[in-house]
């Protein structure tokens, strides 16, 4: 069974087709990448069609959840509630604590 979780991130149509997605693999790999195909990559290279992306190792997914909640969050005084509600959103499952 395949767990990868896939997404189309983007999709330009016209005289170049491109198109950009985000992959997270079982191991924990997040790969995000771009597909050109038509005038552009015949111009630039020389050939129609020219595949790019970003592979980052799963070893490295704990920096990389926090370099993005880092981003997203900081000096936001909401952030606790917002990071819930988005979690929530997502189906993902939270523990909350309160403390008087």
């Amino acid at each position: 069974m395949d767990d990868t979780l896939s997404i189309e991130l983007y999709r330009k149509e016209g005289k170049t087709l491109q198109t950009g997605s985000l992959s997270v693999y079982l191991n924990g790999t997040v790969r995000i990448d771009s597909w050109d195909l038509g005038e552009l990559p015949e111009q630039w290279w020389g050939h129609d069609e020219y595949e790019f992306g970003v592979t980052v190792s799963g070893t490295d997914i704990r920096k990389l959840v926090f370099a993005l909640l880092r981003d997203r969050y900081t000096g936001r005084t909401g952030a606790v509630g917002e990071f819930r509600d988005f979690c929530e959103k997502e189906g993902i499952e939270t523990h909350s604590f309160h403390s008087f």
